[in-house]
C-alpha cells in the first residue's frame, strides 16, 4: 500500500488525494461519457444544423463527442489533485488534444463530400466537379499540416528549424520523385484546361472510355471492355484528347455504289428521292445534307450521302443510323436498283 501511495505522490498531492476525490473524479469523466452525444447534439443545433437535418453526418459531430471525453478526463485529473508537474503536461496534453481535434473537425469540415463541397459545387455551377473535388483534397492536406506544425510549436520545437529541414528534406524528395511532381503539376493543367470531367467519353492515344476518376496521380478510364485504365496526368497533358462527349453533332457518311448496269436515268432518281427523305427527317441537319454522284467506281456508280445529326448520344445515334439505313434501302429497292460488288472484270486479250 505504501508503494502504491508512493507512486501516486509523483503524480497527484497526497495532502489533497482522498477516496471522496477519487469518487468524484469518477463520477465527473462517466458524466461527460455518458453525456457526449447529447452535448454534441445541443452545440450542434444551436450553432449548425437546422430542420430535419442528421445531426450525424455534420463534420463537428464526431469531433464534439472526443472533445467532451476530453474535457471530462481533464476535468476528472484536476479533480484528483496533481502536482505542479503533473498539472503542467495535463494542460499541454489537454492543448494537444483540442488542436488535434480542431484539425480533425476542420478537415472534416472540407473533405470531398462535405457540405463545404456540396456548396462550392452548388454555387459554381460551370466547375469541373473532379476540380472542386481536388481542390477539397488539397485543402484537407493542408489544414492536417498546419495541425501537426501547431502542435509541433506547443511542443515546445522551434517550427523554423523544422521548415529548414523540411526544405531541404524536400529537394531531395523532389529530385526522388520527378514523376509524383510531374503527374500533380498534370493535375493542376487539367484542372485549369478542363478537357473532361468525369463521365465523359474520350479518347487519349489508342484509350478510349469514361472518365471514371480523377486524382492527383492519374485518371482512371473505363473502357468499353468494361477493363479500367489508369493513364498518368502527365501523359495525359502531354496527348492528344478527343471528348466525345462535348460532340454538338454526329456525322452521318454512307457511300452507295450502284451497279454499272442501272440507267443514268434511275441513278439521278434515286439522287433525287434520297435528298427528299433525307430533307423531311426531322434530326437531319438541313444546311449539312446533300447526296451527290460524286464518282464512278471501277465497279459502279457512287452516291455520297452525306449530312449531320444533332442526336448526341452513341446509343440513340446508332439507332437512329439503323432507322436511316433501312429507309435508304427501300427506296433502292423501290427503284429496283442494287448495290455493286466490291469487284473488278478482267478482260484477256488473245
Amino acid at each position: 500500500m505504501e508503494k502504491v501511495i508512493n507512486f501516486l505522490g509523483t503524480f497527484f498531492d497526497i495532502n489533497v488525494f482522498s477516496i471522496t476525490r477519487l469518487i468524484l473524479a469518477v463520477v465527473i469523466f462517466v458524466a461527460f461519457f455518458i453525456l457526449k452525444s447529447l452535448l454534441a447534439r445541443v452545440i450542434i443545433r444551436i450553432f449548425g444544423v437546422k430542420g430535419k437535418e442528421n445531426i450525424r453526418s455534420n463534420s463537428f459531430y464526431r469531433p464534439l463527442k472526443l472533445l467532451f471525453i476530453s474535457i471530462g478526463l481533464y476535468a476528472a485529473l484536476l479533480t484528483l489533485g496533481p502536482t505542479e508537474m503533473m498539472r503542467s503536461f495535463v494542460n499541454k496534453a489537454f492543448r494537444v488534444i483540442l488542436i488535434i481535434l480542431g484539425t480533425y473537425a476542420v478537415a472534416n469540415l472540407v473533405a470531398p463530400g462535405s457540405k463545404f463541397e456540396k456548396a462550392i459545387t452548388k454555387k459554381m455551377t460551370k466547375a469541373n466537379d473532379s476540380m472542386i473535388r481536388m481542390i477539397c483534397k488539397f485543402l484537407k492536406i493542408f489544414v492536417y499540416i498546419v495541425g501537426v506544425m501547431v502542435i509541433i510549436s506547443e511542443l515546445g520545437f522551434n517550427i523554423n528549424g523544422i521548415i529548414a529541414g523540411i526544405g531541404i528534406g524536400s529537394a531531395a524528395l523532389a529530385l526522388a520523385a520527378q514523376d509524383t511532381a510531374s503527374n500533380i503539376i498534370g493535375a493542376f493543367m487539367i484542372m485549369i484546361d478542363k478537357p473532361f470531367e468525369v463521365g465523359e467519353w474520350i479518347k487519349v492515344d489508342t484509350i478510349e472510355g469514361a472518365v471514371e476518376e480523377f486524382t492527383f496521380r492519374s485518371t482512371r478510364i473505363r473502357e468499353s471492355s468494361n477493363s479500367v485504365v489508369a493513364i498518368p496526368n502527365s501523359t495525359i497533358v502531354n496527348s492528344s484528347i478527343i471528348n466525345w462527349s462535348r460532340l454538338q453533332k454526329r456525322r452521318i457518311s454512307i457511300d452507295l455504289t450502284l451497279e454499272f448496269d442501272t440507267s443514268l436515268k434511275k441513278v439521278a432518281d434515286v439522287q433525287n428521292d434520297l435528298l427528299i427523305l433525307l430533307e423531311n427527317e426531322p434530326n437531319i441537319i438541313k444546311d449539312s445534307l446533300y447526296v451527290k454522284f460524286n464518282e464512278i467506281k471501277a465497279n459502279g456508280y457512287n452516291l455520297k450521302v452525306f449530312c449531320y445529326t444533332p442526336i448526341i448520344n452513341y446509343m440513340d445515334y446508332m439507332d437512329y443510323l439503323n432507322t436511316i439505313n433501312f429507309k435508304i434501302m427501300h427506296t433502292l429497292n423501290n427503284h429496283k436498283v442494287n448495290l455493286a460488288f466490291n469487284s473488278q472484270s478482267i478482260y484477256l486479250k488473245r
